[in-house]
């Protein structure tokens, strides 16, 4: 059994949720527990949020921002975290009310900011 030294195991409590957002009927993008620690949401004000010219359900793009000029006001009811995206949803044709859209979220970092990128779900 030397082969278990070198294998390092996964503590379950240190992992978190799952690290999601979903659009909510209402028109709110809502995010898991997992992903609030994961993108800080409790620390972080606001986010400024772009999509991509094609596709524009696809992929979220979502920058922290400390101040409200161009970005949504992250709210929180009870221990939920949600952005109000509901007329920019319907601007971009994203039909929300009649279909799912649940999205993975990863991290990245370019010279200037560190970015989330919300990434659709296949069914």
């Amino acid at each position: 059994m030397d082969f278990l030294k070198d294998i390092i195991f996964e503590d379950p409590d240190k992992i978190g949720g799952s690290i999601k957002a979903t659009i909510q009927k209402t028109g709110k993008i809502g995010f898991s527990s997992g992903a609030e620690e994961f993108m800080g949401l409790k620390d972080t004000p606001y986010f400024k949020i772009g999509f991509n010219s094609e596709n524009a359900g696809e992929i979220i793009y979502m920058v922290s921002s400390t101040t409200e000029e161009g970005a949504f006001k992250v709210s929180k009811a009870g221990s939920y975290y949600y952005i109000n995206l509901k007329n920019v949803f319907d601007r971009k044709g994203i039909d929300y009310k009649n279909k799912s859209y649940i999205y993975d979220i990863r991290k990245e970092n370019s010279e200037r900011a560190e970015f989330f990128i919300l990434t659709k779900r296949k069914k």
